[in-house]
């Protein structure tokens, strides 16, 4: 159809790597040291648990999963702090469980079952 695609998809790869430069910059600035200690493999997984439980492509879901891997391990230490990783895991699994599409994907399920309206009742055939 005339879409270079190639083009578009090195273009967009370029861009996301410079918001990730920046951000990077940015971090750097603010913590004033870069190690590669500073990034744990916990760190990895809370960015996967945040990719799970916000969605992908939603910047709401991404705020909402944010707001998840910010706060939730702290309420699961306040629950049982022997038990944090236990009662965070259970947290999780239960977030799955209920909206396996992440929080965009529940909130769109959710918006386009209040947006039907009833059927109207009429003679049937």
């Amino acid at each position: 159809m005339g879409i270079n695609t190639a083009l578009y998809k090195t273009l967009t790869f370029g861009v996301s790597a410079l918001y990730t430069g920046v951000a990077g910059a940015l971090g750097a600035i603010v913590v004033q040291f870069v190690a590669p200690d500073s990034f744990s493999f916990l760190l990895s997984v809370s960015f996967l648990v945040g990719l799970v439980i916000g969605g992908i492509g939603s910047i709401p879901g991404c705020l909402i999963a944010g707001l998840f891997v910010l706060f939730v391990p702290n309420i699961a230490e306040s629950i049982s702090t022997g038990l944090a990783g236990a009662v965070y895991g259970v947290i999780l699994l239960i977030v799955i469980f209920v909206m396996p599409t992440g929080t965009a994907g529940f909130a769109r399920l959710v918006l386009a079952r209040l947006s039907r309206s009833p059927k109207p009742e009429g003679r049937s055939r």
